[in-house]
């Protein structure tokens, strides 16, 4: 079957030139089919999708949506991914419910009062300095997207970005495990296992994971960051990092179960 972008004779610097599967989706910006291989961002305000050179490109001069003209800022916008696969005979059929998903949390001012609270399925993982109990979420920060530990009790979640701890209220994600195991892998240097939990992303891409290591005694979740060979966490209104941690992997019970 011809491809349709060679057809057109469209050039697009945000596709992934490896043969790959093509989405009968296009993009917005440059009018390319999506392909498995691409970098995919998505507007925080109304969702809709380009590659992400095309979106950080376009906004670099625009603060608007390039699709519907709603309001759209760099610091808004965040990577979605895609499962690839092949065909089958059972396309037709009911598609089962994902095993995990992220939650988000309604923490504005106004929301139900049991808003807060975490859902059936979500991980506690221990507590924070002031005894609270606390869960693994992801937050977002200008173009990253940060796993973070969730603080019912504080409508907050805490993460470390840019040197400092940060506390957020806005875009926070809870992480909820419907037909899961977890387990926490020993990692250090930047390691993690095959299976870890993509949980997040810093500004160029990279994917991180949720991990958990020790600091002053007391055990903290943090973001696994590969390339930086170290795990980081927040500890009072600073960032401080440890290159012996603990990853979070996550896994379906059919896959556990073979």
């Amino acid at each position: 079957m011809e491809d349709p972008n060679s057809k057109n004779n469209v050039v697009c610097k945000g596709c992934s030139t490896e043969p790959s599967p093509q989405l009968n989706i296009l993009c917005g910006i440059c009018k390319v089919f999506f392909r498995a291989g691409d970098v995919i961002f998505s507007t925080a305000a109304c969702g809709h999708v380009f590659h992400k050179k095309c979106l950080t490109s376009w906004l670099s001069t625009s603060q608007s949506c390039p699709q519907c003209g709603s309001h759209c800022y760099r610091t808004r916008i965040h990577q979605i991914y895609l499962n690839f696969a092949e065909r089958t005979d059972f396309d037709d059929e009911e598609i089962p419910n994902a095993p995990f998903e992220w939650v988000p949390m309604d923490l504005e001012f106004g929301a139900p009062a049991d808003a807060h609270l975490p859902p059936d399925g979500a991980i506690q993982w221990g507590t924070d300095d002031d005894g609270h109990q606390t869960y693994v979420a992801r937050v977002y920060i200008d173009d990253e997207l940060l796993p973070a530990s969730y603080v019912p009790e504080k409508k907050a979640a805490i993460a470390s970005w840019g040197c400092h701890a940060r506390r957020m209220t806005d875009e926070v994600e809870v992480l909820v495990l419907s037909d899961c195991d977890h387990k926490w892998v020993a990692g250090e240097g930047g390691s993690f296992p095959e299976d870890a939990l993509q949980s997040g992303y810093a500004d160029n891409g990279e994917v991180t994971y949720t991990g958990r290591g020790l600091h002053n005694g007391i055990q903290r979740l943090g973001k696994v960051h590969p390339s930086h060979k170290v795990l980081y966490m927040a500890h009072k209104d600073s960032e401080v990092n440890t290159s012996t941690y603990e990853v979070l992997v996550v896994t379906p019970r059919e896959q556990a179960d073979r």
